[in-house]
C-alpha cells in the first residue's frame, strides 16, 4: 500500500463544460417547487417558480421583464458567436470564475437547449463548486442528447467519485475509456485512483498510457515518479521529480511530494526540510500548503533532533566497545608475558640444579 502521506494530484475535470435555465427575480416566501413550462412553439422551457398570480414573481411585471431579456439575447448573438462564448467560458474556468462560466454557457443554451458544449461547461462549473448531485443531473441530460460522449462519462464518474463512490466512479471512466481509448483525462483519473488504492503497477500502466500520448504531461510524470518511489526507487523518483522542477520551477505538489519521499522512504530528514523551506519561500502557495509545509517542519525538527541524539548514543556506545576490547586484550597478553618469564626462570633454576 502506498504510505497515506504521499500525495499525488486532484482528480481531473478535463476542461471543456453545463448549465441551468433560471429566471433571476423576487418574490414572496410562500412559492410553490418550480416546474418547468414548454413554450407554445416547443422551443424552450421556462423556468416558473409560482403559481401564485399574487407573487411577485410573475405579476404584471413580468412581460417587461421577459421582453427585456429577449432584447438583451438578441444583441448578444449579434455580438457574440457561439465559439466565442464557449472560449470565453473555458478560460474562466481555469480561473475558476464558474459564475461568468456558467453565464456563457446559458447563452449558449437560450439559444438551443440541446448544445452539449454549453451542458459541458455548466457541468464542470458543478464539479469544480463540488455540486455532486447537480452535475449528475447535468451529465444525465447531456447523455440524453449524445449518448455515445466519452466525455460526459467521464464527468459522471468524477460526480460519483466526489460523492465518496470509487467503484461507480471507475466503472463509468472504464466505459468512457470504451469510447475513446485515448481520453487523457480519463486515463489520468484511472491512474490516480489505482494508486490511492495501492495497485501502483496498474497505475503506471495508465500513466505510461498518458505519457506515450503526451510525453510533456506534467502531471503524468509526476504520478510515474511517484510509482517508482511506492516500488523500492526512492533515488529515482527524487531525481525524476527534481528535473520536472528544472522545467516548470519551483511548485508546491512536487515539493511536497518530494519532502514526503524524503522523510518517509529515505529518511533523510535534512535534505526534507530544504524542501519545506523552498515552500514556504514560494508567494503563491496557498494556506493549506503552507499550513501542511509549517507542521512538517516542525516534524522534521523533532525527527533530526531525535536522530542526532541517537548518533550521539550510538557513538558512546562503540567507543565503550572498542574500549572494553582494548582492555580486555591488554588484560590476556600481560599474563601471557608473565608466563613465559616464569618459564625461563624456571629452565634456568633447572639448568642450574644440573
Amino acid at each position: 500500500m502506498r504510505r497515506k502521506n504521499e500525495k499525488t494530484f486532484m482528480i481531473f475535470c478535463g476542461f471543456r463544460s453545463i448549465a441551468i435555465l433560471s429566471l433571476f427575480a423576487v418574490g414572496c416566501q410562500t412559492t410553490r417547487l418550480p416546474t418547468a413550462v414548454r413554450s407554445s412553439d416547443n422551443s424552450s422551457l421556462v423556468v416558473q417558480v409560482s403559481e401564485d398570480p399574487n407573487s411577485l414573481m410573475w405579476n404584471e411585471g413580468r412581460q417587461k421583464s421577459k421582453d427585456l431579456l429577449n432584447q438583451r439575447q438578441n444583441e448578444q448573438k449579434s455580438n457574440i458567436d457561439e465559439a466565442t462564448l464557449q472560449m470565453r467560458a473555458e478560460v474562466s474556468l481555469l480561473g475558476h470564475m464558474t459564475r461568468t462560466a456558467s453565464d456563457h454557457a446559458r447563452i449558449m443554451l437560450r439559444s438551443d437547449i440541446r448544445n452539449v458544449r454549453a451542458l459541458k461547461i455548466l457541468i464542470k462549473s458543478a464539479l469544480i463548486e463540488r455540486k455532486s448531485h447537480e452535475a449528475l443531473a447535468l451529465t444525465e441530460s447531456a447523455l440524453s442528447f449524445a449518448p455515445t460522449d466519452a466525455e460526459l462519462y467521464s464527468y459522471e464518474g468524477l460526480a460519483q467519485h466526489q460523492l465518496g463512490k470509487p467503484l461507480y466512479a471507475k466503472a463509468l471512466w472504464t466505459k468512457s475509456l470504451s469510447l475513446d481509448p485515448n481520453h487523457i483525462p480519463t486515463l489520468m483519473n484511472l491512474a490516480v485512483l489505482l494508486f490511492q488504492n495501492g495497485h501502483s503497477k496498474k497505475a503506471g500502466a495508465y500513466f505510461d498510457r498518458v505519457l506515450a500520448l503526451q510525453p510533456q504531461h506534467l502531471d503524468a510524470q509526476v504520478g510515474r515518479a511517484l510509482v517508482m518511489s511506492s516500488e523500492g526507487q526512492s533515488e529515482m523518483a527524487v531525481v525524476a521529480l527534481e528535473s520536472i522542477l528544472q522545467k516548470t520551477g519551483d511548485n508546491v505538489l512536487i515539493l511536497e511530494n518530494l519532502a514526503n519521499i524524503s522523510r518517509d522512504r529515505l529518511k533523510d530528514y535534512k535534505r526534507a526540510a530544504g524542501y519545506v523551506d523552498r515552500t514556504l519561500a514560494l508567494n503563491k502557495a496557498d494556506r493549506r500548503s503552507i499550513e501542511t509545509a509549517v507542521g512538517m517542519k516542525q516534524e522534521l525538527r523533532k525527527l533530526m533532533a531525535a536522530q542526532e541524539k541517537k548518533l550521539t548514543d550510538e557513538n558512546l556506545r562503540e567507543l565503550a566497545a572498542k574500549s572494553i576490547q582494548s582492555g580486555v586484550g591488554t588484560a590476556t597478553e600481560v599474563p601471557a608475558a608473565e608466563s613465559n618469564a616464569s618459564s625461563v626462570e624456571l629452565q634456568q633454576m633447572e639448568d642450574s640444579l644440573k
